[in-house]
């Protein structure tokens, strides 16, 4: 009998141990029906969350793996389709997608406008429920990495994951002044991760180092990206974890002067230095 009782018991318990996903819309404000996936572990009361920006020609499913280590460590991801890829290609009413050739597509697609797009759904997740809003990060690979960190003092999050931060061509001239204006004025943790070999992601992450709050790894060869997650995920999720999992005042941005501030690369630091 209690074995009956036991067996009928478990699929609730099932249920209530898997994350809750939710499909979500956002428009902005030219006209981009943005698509995107929020989830959020079952069991953790109100969660800490990972905004995930994907790389060009790419969509939300890419961070799958990185993904499912923070929502096993608690923590809930909202994977968005970037304007013109995956689902996100309705301007409109019109379609309007990204093609092969990455400059045609920023400037048709308004990849300028990417860090608003992220700006957005910050602003959409930090009013969901089962959300600590005040433990926002932000992740990035390639063009959402760019993204991501110059949407960062706006957004204000804990930390920000950029994997080959890339694409400056699309962001105006002035693009690598931005980026350290943007990464000074966030005050948020920053871990930049790019191959030695992989000429504007690695030349973005070295403009970087010296700053406070910032950690600049370069590997050799030419991996980007994407490419970076089966070997180094857990190094992002231990990140990630380790800023998120603390809980911060309503005014993250006061706090992340003395609390946020990781140990940076010297001004000087060789490639090979800051492996």
């Amino acid at each position: 009998m209690r074995r009956s009782l036991a067996l009928l018991a478990l699929p609730a318990l099932l249920t209530a141990a898997n994350p809750s996903v939710r499909e979500f819309t956002l428009k902005t404000p030219d006209g981009y029906a943005l698509h995107g996936t929020l989830t959020l572990p079952a069991g953790h009361g109100r969660c800490a969350a990972v905004i995930l920006a994907h790389q060009f020609r790419s969509d939300r499913a890419g961070w799958a793996p990185l993904a499912q280590q923070l929502q096993s460590r608690g923590i809930a991801t909202l994977a968005l389709d970037l304007r013109g890829h995956g689902q996100s290609t309705l301007r409109n009413g019109e379609a309007q997608a990204v093609g092969t050739d990455f400059m045609e597509s920023a400037k048709r697609v308004g990849f300028d406008q990417i860090p608003h797009d992220l700006e957005l759904a910050a602003a959409w997740l930090r009013k969901q429920p089962g959300i600590d809003g005040r433990r926002l990060g932000l992740a990035g690979s390639s063009v959402g990495a760019l993204s991501a960190l110059l949407a960062a003092p706006k957004v204000h999050p804990i930390a920000v994951l950029a994997l080959s931060p890339a694409g400056n061509a699309a962001f105006g001239e002035d693009t690598e002044a931005r980026l350290k204006g943007a990464a000074s004025h966030a005050r948020s943790a920053v871990f930049t991760l790019a191959s030695e070999e992989d000429s504007g992601a690695w030349q973005n992450s070295k403009a970087l180092v010296g700053l406070p709050g910032v950690y600049a790894k370069g590997v050799a060869g030419k991996a980007h990206g994407f490419e970076f997650l089966p070997d180094h995920s857990d190094t992002m999720t231990v990140f990630l974890g380790e800023y998120l999992r603390k809980r911060v005042p309503a005014k993250p941005k006061a706090e992340a002067k003395t609390e946020l501030k990781m140990e940076a690369a010297p001004a000087t630091a060789s490639p090979a230095a800051a492996k």
